[in-house]
């Protein structure tokens, strides 16, 4: 039954069905009524909406939230009841397109959007979205020890060529290198000790490293994962900046973009396109696994390395460069990713 409710197509028909069971209930109450559902936006009224294609219920209501405040009195209240952060992030980035008396009434409590909209100046508001989702979003991931107040102290004192790069993220632009080079320099302030003001992944990678000892999870990424993270946070950032329209654009291709397909066909991140290390001294990792490398137990695995033919595992392994199906470029003679 679980499969069942979890399948893409039963939960369209199954909010179609309550959306035109609510208008059906609602057909002569003196309150208005809105529902969408596989595109369609009805009320219980003589309303008409335009169609969309909206895919997520977070943008969806913020292009509803459009109309509304486009129907109503300048001076009216526009609420949203959502307990996710998402929400609050794109209401507060498209606040000028609302009414002025706009809040979000969360668990926490109600949130009004135009202070918060204020302090964080029309800018950096706009850029949210794309800070929120680099930063870690629930289908972007995180940073590895940096948590979102330390993120949000770092966006604050952040330069206008960083909030250029994370608005650029949610248009229609091919990722370069001089963005890929700006919002590394905003990792950098991220994970930098107090008084330490390094701009490189490599030279942070390396003072962080020598000056603290820190463990591997405790470093910033390198420059080659954090191209492919970037890649897909170009991805939803690009819907989130199409909240207020009716039809988006078609979403970009993951396969361009930091995914590729494992053997199953199944969508998987791609790590980085270089190695961590120098291939002589990833070959000197090896596991001793008598399984297929499937568990953590697998020291492999654990350090986001490939199994090679020095391990111990067999045929069946599910962690060799085979299974993983993922290019690498040889980085023996480049020591900016260490």
């Amino acid at each position: 039954m679980s499969r069942f409710l979890s399948h893409e197509k039963t939960k369209a028909d199954l909010t179609s069905y309550l959306a035109a069971k609510v208008l059906e209930y609602n057909m002569g109450a003196a309150k208005l009524i809105i529902t969408s559902a596989s595109g369609r936006t009805r009320s219980n009224k003589d309303l008409l909406f335009e169609d969309n294609n909206h895919e997520e219920a977070d943008t969806l209501l913020i292009h509803q939230a459009v109309l509304a405040s486009q129907r109503n009195p300048p001076d009216a209240q526009l609420v949203f009841f959502s307990p996710d952060t998402d929400v609050l992030v794109l209401v507060t980035a498209n606040y000028n397109v609302f009414l002025k008396n706009t809040s979000v009434s969360m668990a926490s409590g109600v949130v009004k959007i135009e202070p918060l909209w204020r302090a964080l100046g029309p800018e950096r508001a706009k850029a949210l979205p794309a800070f929120h989702a680099f930063t870690g979003a629930d289908n972007t991931g995180r940073f590895s020890r940096i948590g979102k107040a330390t993120w949000l102290q770092a966006y604050l004192k952040a330069d206008e060529a960083v909030i250029n790069a994370l608005q650029m993220l949610q248009d229609d632009v091919e990722v370069t290198e001089g963005m890929l080079s700006t919002l590394a320099t905003f990792v950098c302030a991220a994970y930098a000790p107090k008084g330490i003001k390094i701009k490189t992944i490599p030279d942070m990678r390396w003072h962080l490293f020598c000056k603290h000892m820190a463990e591997s999870d405790k470093l910033p990424p390198t420059i080659g994962a954090l191209k492919q993270r970037i890649l897909r946070v170009h991805i939803q950032t690009r819907v989130w900046g199409q909240a207020a329209i009716p039809q988006q654009d078609p979403q970009l291709n993951p396969l361009e973009n930091g995914f590729f397909k494992d053997k199953d066909g199944q969508l998987k991140p791609t790590t980085t396109e270089v190695l961590p290390a120098p291939k002589a001294i990833v070959e000197m990792v090896r596991c001793q696994c008598k399984s297929d490398c499937s568990s953590a137990r697998c020291s492999c695995r654990t350090k986001n390395l490939s199994c090679t033919d020095l391990c111990q595992c067999g045929s069946q392994c599910e962690n060799d460069e085979d299974s993983q199906d993922v290019t690498y470029e040889s980085d023996d003679d480049d020591d900016d990713d260490m």
